[in-house]
């Protein structure tokens, strides 16, 4: 069995981008990037960067050039915070400032994410001074009315709305309340080309888990085979929650079965 191609990060045309590695020689390595873009350049370049596990989705020279733009120092947080961004979770960013002789304190949720005409880039959101109000509450040209204000705030719920650009064209995502911020925060919806170990999800599946459901889907694996689990999924997370049916249906027996071996209740004797 041939050993995969190496994958890569460079940076050319001021873009970090992925890339397959074509040869190496003399202290140079030949890359190809997915655009289709051939050239050579030095291993210890700092604009090449091995991908270190199939979890990441950036590159960490890319994490640390967007973390600097927004006055976050790299090189002080803590390596799992690295990787986590790196592979492209939240990190909830608090720190102090010293402004007018006074100590101030400033908080953000950032995240890389990667936009389709700007390419990689660091999203950020501000803490708000004041939890967010219903008049307030909007994402993506789209107002959120008073009933998923509520789901979002009191419930501590999330809703699917529909999104829409300046231009008009209209888009799923998905939206919560994050106490961290004050604020709603939102996330990409699921849909037909996301993933779900290997298989791509359904219509009926992917707005069932967007709608917060919890459905039975089947997993394959060389080792146990085909088993179904039950599985949802946490927009705040972006992860699949899964639970082995069998063992769930067990548990509910248990309960049942316990609940069945309560005493009654003696009535008192006058």
């Amino acid at each position: 069995m041939e050993n995969q191609a190496e994958k890569v990060y460079v940076k050319v045309n001021q873009k970090w981008q992925r890339a397959t590695v074509t040869g190496k020689q003399d202290g140079k390595v030949s890359v190809v990037t997915n655009d289709g873009q051939s050239f050579n350049l030095p291993t210890n370049s700092k604009y090449f960067e091995p991908i270190g596990s199939k979890e990441q989705k950036f590159a960490y020279g890319d994490v640390k050039e967007q973390l600097e733009g927004q006055y976050i120092s790299y090189a002080k947080l803590p390596e799992s915070v690295r990787d986590n961004l790196a592979e492209g979770k939240e990190y909830f960013h608090e720190s102090t400032y010293i402004s007018e002789g006074e100590l101030k304190e400033g908080a953000k949720m950032v995240q890389m994410v990667y936009d389709r005409n700007l390419g990689t880039r660091l999203d950020v959101q501000y803490r708000r001074n004041e939890a967010v109000t219903l008049d307030k509450a909007s994402a993506y040209n789209h107002s959120f009315t008073a009933d998923e204000f509520r789901r979002m705030v009191e419930q501590k719920e999330f809703v699917v709305f529909q999104g829409r650009t300046n231009d008009g064209e209209v888009f799923q995502k998905l939206a919560y309340y994050e106490p961290r911020i004050q604020d709603i925060r939102t996330k990409s919806a699921l849909s037909t080309n996301t993933y779900f170990y290997g298989e791509k999800l359904t219509v009926k599946q992917a707005d069932a888990l967007n709608k917060g459901q919890e459905i039975e889907m089947v997993i394959k694996s060389k080792k146990h085979g085909v088993k179904p689990y039950l599985v949802s999924y946490s927009p705040r997370r972006e992860s699949y929650i899964t639970k082995n049916v069998e063992l769930s249906k067990a548990k509910t027996m248990e309960v049942h079965q316990d609940e069945k071996k309560k005493p009654r209740s003696r009535g008192m004797k006058v």
